[in-house]
């Protein structure tokens, strides 16, 4: 439970960065996050703080209650999907399942506020969310490093 608040805590300043930091297009880096977390503590977890990030999101831009918990909460499915499928994850791995979950992300939210809502996007073109993906890859190559917690031993010290 505390590393579920820790993440909840991080997501929270994440969306306070990307609104005051970023102007034009922003790397997604809940997504990053969400991709993290589920690959550390499981699919179920990774779902469920999907779905409350999505919450969030949806509640702060004030359109409609549901197009991110979707697509959040299938990003966390699908990274522990792929995750339980491979004996091996590194950075290049989880650059590319980043990648392939926030184009799942941008279509998701694009069909969801298309049909169920009066926004309209499709004056939004196809490089911005092209770009959106890029940024979003190169927030995971910083960030999974940082977060992934697995720390080096050194043999030396571990034997005396």
């Amino acid at each position: 439970m505390r590393h579920f608040l820790l993440y909840l805590f991080f997501i929270y300043c994440s969306l306070t960065i990307q609104a005051g930091f970023f102007d034009g297009t922003i790397p997604d880096i809940v997504i990053v996050l969400i991709c993290i977390y589920t690959v550390k503590r499981g699919q179920v977890y990774g779902v469920a703080l999907g779905m409350i990030a999505g919450l969030v999101i949806d509640t702060t831009n004030g359109l409609i209650l549901g197009p991110n918990m979707l697509s959040k909460a299938m990003a966390a499915f699908l990274t522990g999907s792929i995750r339980d499928n491979l004996f091996q994850w590194n950075t290049f791995i989880n650059a590319l399942v980043v990648a392939i979950v926030s184009a799942v992300d941008v279509f998701l939210v694009f069909i969801s506020l298309e049909v169920f809502s009066n926004a309209s996007f499709l004056n939004r073109s196809l490089q911005n969310s092209v770009t959106q993906i890029i940024f979003t890859v190169a927030a995971a190559l910083i960030m999974y490093p940082l977060l992934n917690g697995k720390r080096k031993v050194n043999l030396w010290e571990a034997d005396h």
